[in-house]
């Protein structure tokens, strides 16, 4: 059943299918061959899959990123990072991270946060004399740190999926996320360096006048991330209720505060997440159904004794996992990947004997990285639609912040305290 259903799901994608259709069509050849199972095991599991209350979070972070965007919470929080960074060396680089950073404790969606970022800052970028493909590059692979940074919608699906407490997988991700951030900067600088370009002397001077003006425009945007992270961890609300609070704090400050958010806004907002959703929905239905066939087929058992025969070593089995993971996030959605694997992988993971936290956090990066790598990267689409270059220009620019990238992953692998200090300091 196992050599069928991927051998199926593969000859569909080559094919042109869509990935949720290709995942969907691909469980039925394995059910119709075999003939023990009954088909409406399809049906079950795809609305078992979505018939749950923690992933109803996912459409209500959604939301906030799409408010944010709306109602200009994303131009106060770039106004603070200017003010911060932007006379650095390759300052818009360095904004676009800081940027990244901070609004993904808002978003929790690195699409969201390429796609809020990106219409701003690679055009900005590319007046001042920035090559197309470095913007591209920093966009794009700084986008990874808003699903990293808590609140994180791959945590939410992540900790559905295997049983992971989803407030302790954000806290997991907050010094990853950190850690990414510094190192694209460093990365960012180098090249610039070695370009011979972003000499940035326009951003405004560090004054405790300017840096007064400059908290108190983005404070209301960035109580946000407060709000949602000591309502976790102090108990008040779950992570599914920390959304609904997001998105009504988004609203109420983007339309009191900052003004100018309007009925068609709210309106645009609105259908973009619902649009959003749907696909990551869509996908999670199905691939709900080809996780549960991978578990019946024995997956787990299989690469593991698959990774026993090739070392014994368990650093070497993690990198042979992190291998397999980024190499199918260079054809599959990274979305698609979680969902598909999360729960099997998560078995492989207990079974070498990482913490899951650990281990969970390790897979989220991994899949997050293939959203940056050619052919079917979406966050390299992105931002590569909105510079107006190619693809292969494009997979040129990211790749220095490519290899950061797996620095830090890495690191993470390396380090279990940068995953495991947060969760065990605050929640014990």
């Amino acid at each position: 059943m196992l050599a069928i259903l991927i051998s199926a799901f593969f000859i569909l994608l080559i094919v042109g299918v869509p990935i949720a259709f290709a995942i969907g069509v691909a469980t039925f050849i394995p059910l119709l061959l075999d003939g023990r199972l009954p088909f409406t095991l399809v049906i079950t599991r795809m609305f078992g899959g979505m018939d749950s209350f923690p992933l109803m979070a996912i459409p209500f972070f959604v939301l906030t990123g799409t408010l944010a965007s709306a109602c200009n919470l994303v131009d106060r929080i770039m106004q603070l990072a200017n003010f911060l960074v932007g006379r650095m060396r390759a300052g818009l680089a360095q904004v676009d991270v800081v940027t990244s950073m901070l609004f993904g404790g808002v978003s929790g969606s690195a699409v969201a946060d390429c796609a809020a970022t990106a219409s701003i800052l690679i055009p900005s970028m590319t007046r001042k004399g920035y090559p197309a493909s470095y913007a591209v590059g920093v966009c794009a692979t700084s986008s990874t740190i808003g699903a990293l940074i808590p609140p994180s919608i791959p945590m939410i699906i992540y900790g559905f999926l295997t049983g992971v407490s989803t407030g302790r997988l954000f806290l997991a991700g907050a010094l990853p996320g950190i850690l990414v951030g510094l190192l694209l900067m460093v990365t960012a600088y180098i090249v610039s360096v070695r370009g011979g370009f972003g000499r940035d002397d326009d951003a405004p001077p560090r004054t405790a006048k300017g840096l007064a003006i400059a908290v108190r425009q983005s404070a209301p945007a960035l109580t946000i991330p407060f709000i949602i992270l000591g309502g976790i961890i102090g108990g008040v609300f779950t992570p599914t209720e920390a959304g609904i609070v997001a998105a009504v704090a988004v609203l109420v400050i983007g339309h009191f505060v900052y003004g100018g958010f309007t009925w068609a806004k709210f309106r645009a907002a609105v259908m973009e997440a619902a649009l959003t959703t749907s696909m990551v929905m869509l996908i999670l239905a199905a691939s709900t159904v080809f996780a549960n066939l991978l578990i019946r087929a024995r997956f787990q058992s299989e690469a593991i004794g698959l990774l026993s025969l090739i070392t014994t070593d368990a650093s070497m089995q993690l990198l042979l996992v992190v291998i397999l993971l980024l190499v199918l996030g260079c054809f599959l959605d990274g979305t698609a990947i979680l969902i598909m694997l999360a729960a099997p992988l998560h078995g492989v993971g207990q079974a070498l004997g990482y913490d899951p936290l650990q281990f969970g956090t390790i897979i989220v990066m991994c899949c997050l990285i293939g959203g940056v790598t050619p052919p079917v990267g979406t966050l390299m689409f992105i931002s590569a639609a909105v510079a107006r270059i190619g693809i292969a220009e494009a997979s040129r620019g990211i790749f220095p912040f490519f290899l950061a990238l797996c620095a830090a992953l890495l690191l993470v692998a390396l380090i279990p305290p940068l995953t495991t200090l947060l969760p065990g300091l605050l929640f014990g």
